[in-house]
């Protein structure tokens, strides 16, 4: 006889909270913050009460572009004591999950396009005690991810093409949101979406609906020029608040 406790959906112990928060989780990305001034920067977002900072690292290889590096992130932690969320756009990101060991990085994510060993990486990013999370661009399937799903904390979907702020927001990745979570209740896990690119109201209203409980917050929503930090976070963060149905429990 079936245990009827399988019939349940069975969230992962190290997953990151999703559906018990009351308002989905909003990372702001330090990309998109004054880089000559990014101490202030931080702490006017600690000052608003920031969920995660959102940090990319990129090598200008795997995207055109450079940002934030492993020693800027090493700074970032001895400033803050808000989680940090490390976004590896590289392409090598095995020889990177010694450094996230040794600074205790919260949580950490690698793109699946180019991850040599991505089993492998998890496990190592994990027994740090980092939760560990794919990365996918937009035009990338989620073929792989039965053979991941039960062994990642959380899924990075990128809304546009990585590398750059301003891009247009990519609508089809909304089904790959709703897919994404069909293949979740398959595997009964129930592990956060996190979404990236051009989050604005509008888009994280149909990101949420479809199921993302972590917004990538930029210069869509909270890096806007005429606007300070602590006004800009608390504002976008009050309006996803009211996004919500407190007595229907789910998104409107």
């Amino acid at each position: 006889m079936r245990d009827p406790s399988e019939e349940t959906l069975r969230p992962k112990a190290t997953c990151l909270p999703a559906d018990t928060r009351p308002t989905p989780r909003i990372a702001a990305s330090l990309m998109c913050a004054n880089l000559l001034n990014l101490q202030k920067d931080i702490e006017e977002l600690d000052r608003a009460g920031a969920d995660t900072f959102h940090i990319d690292v990129m090598d200008g290889h795997f995207v055109p572009n450079l940002a934030l590096s492993m020693e800027i992130v090493r700074q970032i932690k001895d400033l803050t004591r808000t989680p940090v969320d490390v976004h590896l756009m590289v392409d090598n990101p095995e020889l990177y999950h010694s450094s996230i060991r040794e600074m205790k990085i919260e949580y950490a994510s690698f793109h699946l396009e180019v991850a040599k060993s991505p089993l492998r990486l998890i496990r190592d990013i994990k027994a740090g005690g980092t939760k560990a999370g794919i990365a996918l661009n937009p035009c990338t399937g989620l073929e792989s991810l039965p053979w991941l799903i039960e062994e990642v904390d959380f899924v990075l979907l990128m809304t546009v093409e990585p590398g750059f702020a301003g891009q247009a927001f990519v609508r089809e990745v909304l089904n790959k949101i709703s897919a994404l979570k069909k293949l979740m209740n398959t595997h009964r896990v129930d592990l956060p979406i996190e979404v990236d690119g051009n989050i604005n109201l509008e888009t994280a209203s149909h990101c949420i609906e479809n199921g993302a409980s972590i917004l990538v917050a930029g210069t869509s929503s909270i890096f806007r020029p005429g606007k300070d930090l602590y006004s800009a976070y608390r504002e976008f963060k009050h309006k996803i608040s009211t996004l919500r149905d407190p007595s229907r429990g789910h998104p409107r």
